[in-house]
């Protein structure tokens, strides 16, 4: 996988959080300016290498954020009588 897949899997497991990026990388102690330039994009074209560390403390705060979150309970079948009325 590469650096831009990993950058993006982080924002999306973030976003599906509920939280920034910014917030995540306060969290795991990496300055929010230094994943955004990591970054490809039109303003920043030669983006610079993410240190295994700070994608791994990253990775360690949304894993945890997510095993934090409330799990939705599955949806119950109905019962007999239930699906009779």
């Amino acid at each position: 996988m590469d650096q831009q897949t990993i950058i993006a899997t982080m924002e999306a497991r973030a976003r599906k959080l509920g939280l920034s990026m910014s917030e995540v990388c306060r969290r795991a102690s990496v300055h929010p300016t230094t994943f955004s330039r990591w970054k490809l994009s039109e303003k920043n074209p030669n983006p610079i290498g993410a240190s295994m560390r700070s994608l791994t403390a990253l990775d360690a705060e949304l894993t945890r954020a997510e095993k934090a979150r409330p799990r939705r309970a599955a949806p119950r079948e109905a019962t007999p009588s239930e699906r009779a009325a």
